[in-house]
């Protein structure tokens, strides 16, 4: 068999085995947004201000940790072996997390769970990087970079669907506790545990998948191409950082994980925050508390699957603009009020805002891709960069909210409506506020994208 054949057969191979590489951690990702402030709170009664100060913490840690993962993994080249110890620090700091019921929260507690969390949110970084880098490394033309991207993406989707799924299935047999509070801390560990569980067993099947492919098989992207792609290329032959672009670019990618983070984080707590206002509601807490986000994650896996097969007239650009006007949408009907006496609109809701976290993600990530392919710079450290802003002021977003909180709670019973409305709203629109600078300096340069 021709070498150029056998690569065309192990291509759908390898892509699926590049999905896997980043399961464990889109695993844990949908457990750390969605539920760790909760459990925090709710079954490990924290106070307000020291739960989103240790979140807080692990955003930094993580932000911190990024570059830095960015440059091991561009001067170490072993993208792989970076790759397994990232997964080892993150199972073991991941199963910590949960794993532990202080009956006082002294120093010693929140050191131990300070130093759990930045174990794995270090070790989510350097998989992240390493896993991201990968993309421009491997991709023979544009086409198959956003193939790869939407790979990852859509598998990403499914694990957030999977994590609901499970806790669902957990939560939601207990019928003697109406509510979810102290008593089901076991429950909590027992979904971590399955989780890690899953999480390993992707990540082997990734370096299995992976195991004999070598970057200088594939075809790379020449002057031609490129020249075709139009995308960002700096014609003042400038280092990227000195580069206007690469600041818009890195704003968009931050405020649509931002976007999606904020409502990950906080619509559990606002259908908890619902529950108390209506007794009626409280009996549906512990379903509606996974199956609202699941909504979510199924229109962003069918969002996903639609921007796979998109025409042309849908770029990446206006892509992320349509994207961005539905998530306003959703956040400006939260703040014009939800009824209390129906969860229809809540999945309504749910869905609009999975269409829009997938279409702004994925086109954020296929014009990052576009420009460290068009740039010719180390993919670790522009993807260090874009996704620095995004953890750190995530991580600070966070805990000023946090410390907005009224105490007692009761003293602002819609205090989470109001963070999924206002400041979910001010963040599409910073978002659309870079789509529209980024064109402008494209024009400047007389530039298409």
């Amino acid at each position: 068999m021709e070498p150029e054949e056998g690569n065309r057969l192990c291509l759908p191979l390898q892509k699926i085995s590049f999905g896997l590489g980043h399961v464990f951690n889109d695993l844990c990702a949908a457990m750390w947004f969605s539920y760790t402030l909760f459990y925090l709170q709710v079954v490990l009664t924290m106070e307000s201000r020291t739960a989103g100060l240790l979140l807080m913490i692990g955003q930094v840690v993580d932000s911190v940790s990024t570059p830095m993962a960015g440059w091991i993994v561009d001067h170490c080249g072993h993208r792989k072996l970076c790759h397994l110890g990232g997964t080892i620090a993150v199972s073991v700091g991941f199963c910590m997390i949960f794993s532990m019921k202080p009956t006082t929260y002294n120093t010693s507690a929140l050191t131990y769970y300070a130093l759990v969390i930045s174990v794995f949110q270090i070790g989510w970084a350097i998989v992240q990087i390493s896993h991201l880098s990968i993309i421009p490394e491997i991709s023979r033309s544009h086409s198959h970079s956003s193939d790869l991207t939407a790979i990852r993406y859509t598998a990403s989707v499914c694990c957030s669907m999977l994590v609901y799924l499970i806790t669902f299935m957990i939560l939601g047999n207990d019928r003697e506790n109406e509510v979810i509070g102290p008593n089901d801390f076991y429950k909590f560990k027992e979904i971590a545990l399955l989780i890690t569980f899953i999480g390993l067993l992707s990540s082997m099947l990734f370096y299995c998948g992976l195991l004999g492919t070598y970057e200088n098989e594939y075809e790379t992207i020449g002057d031609s191409e490129i020249e075709d792609a139009n995308t960002l290329h700096n014609h003042n032959g400038k280092h990227f950082l000195k580069s206007f672009v690469i600041y818009c670019v890195s704003v968009m990618y931050m405020t649509s994980r931002l976007f999606t983070t904020l409502n990950l984080i906080y619509i559990p707590l606002y259908i908890n925050e619902r529950g108390a206002l209506n007794d009626v509601d409280k009996e549906k807490v512990r379903e509606t508390i996974a199956t609202v986000p699941l909504a979510s994650y199924i229109s962003s896996f069918l969002t996903a699957i639609f921007l796979k097969f998109r025409i042309e007239i849908f770029t990446d650009k206006v892509t992320y603009f349509i994207g961005s006007l539905i998530g306003l949408v959703a956040s400006i009907w939260i703040g014009i009020g939800v009824s209390q006496d129906s969860d229809g609109q809540l999945f309504v809701i749910a869905t609009l805002l999975g269409i829009s976290g997938s279409s702004t993600m994925v086109s954020s990530l296929c014009i990052t891709a576009n420009f460290v392919k068009t740039n010719g710079c180390g993919g670790g450290l522009v993807y260090s960069l874009v996704t620095f802003t995004d953890k750190l002021i995530s991580g600070c977003v966070v805990l000023l909210i946090q410390n907005l909180q009224c105490s007692p709670s009761s003293l602002c019973p819609h205090f989470y409506e109001n963070v999924l409305s206002y400041i979910c709203a001010v963040v599409t629109l910073v978002g659309l506020l870079s789509l529209i600078l980024l064109q402008l300096q494209i024009r400047k340069n007389s530039q298409r994208i």
